[in-house]
This record gives structure tokens, C-alpha cells and sequence, in this order.
């Protein structure tokens, strides 16, 4: 039974001496027995740094934050990031002493694809001041 199960598992058995090989070759499983040998000592270390207080609010935070990120739609927010970095590259090939009159504003809401980012930008701000 086992001589069959060796025969008919011969190349992903070859195949996992094979990555074994390398992973001893690059000393990984030197690290990874001194690992888990010493795992209490490291497991120790670990929560000595955790109870420090600059991570209190870390930890503290970290729940709510996977839930939020669960709840973000992340095919709108890449949406969104996409146009901000493009807008971030217009912003920063201006000058910086450059200034918006009055004229130039109605000019800019003239222009359909500028106009277009103000509506999406104001649309946004109306959004996040509603309430549930």
C-alpha cells in the first residue's frame, strides 16, 4: 500500500525533496527549527513588546479597522485613488504661485472635464455630511 502510494506520488514527492534541498541550502530550515525550539522565548518576547504602550492604540484600533476595511467598496476606492494620483500629478506639475481669480473658476466650470471633477467632488462632500 505504501510502495503504491510512493509510485503513483513519485514526482510531487521528488518535487518536495526538491524544495526541501533549497530550503535547507538558503538555511531556512536551520531558522525554522531554532525557531520553533526557541518559540516560547521568542512568543515572550513578542508579547513584552506588544503590552508596551505606543502600541496600545494600535491594538486597541486594529479590530475596527478590519471591519472597516471590509466594509470599503474597494472598486470605488480604486476608482477614486486612480483620479486623486492623476490629479496629485497635475497639482504638482503647477506652480505654487500661481492663484484662481473669480474668471478663471467660471472658466474652469466651462470645461466639461473639469467640471465633471467638481460635481463628482461636491457630490462626495454631500455624501459625507448626511446622516444615516
Amino acid at each position: 500500500e505504501v510502495t503504491e502510494a510512493i509510485a503513483a506520488n513519485k514526482d510531487s514527492i521528488l518535487k518536495a525533496i526538491k524544495l526541501i534541498k533549497t530550503l535547507d541550502d538558503a538555511k531556512i530550515l536551520d531558522a525554522l527549527n531554532g525557531a520553533v525550539r526557541g518559540r516560547q522565548v521568542i512568543i515572550n518576547k513578542f508579547a513584552v513588546e506588544l503590552n508596551k504602550d505606543i502600541y496600545t492604540g494600535l491594538l486597541s484600533n486594529m479590530a475596527s479597522m478590519v471591519f472597516l476595511l471590509g466594509e470599503l467598496n474597494v472598486s470605488d476606492l480604486s476608482d477614486f485613488l486612480n483620479k486623486v494620483n492623476k490629479g496629485l500629478h497635475v497639482a504638482n506639475q503647477a506652480s505654487p504661485n500661481a492663484k484662481t481669480s473669480v474668471r478663471s473658476l467660471l472658466g474652469v466650470l466651462k470645461d466639461d472635464d473639469m467640471n465633471r471633477s467638481l460635481t463628482y467632488m461636491l457630490n462626495m462632500l454631500k455624501g459625507m455630511s448626511r446622516e444615516d
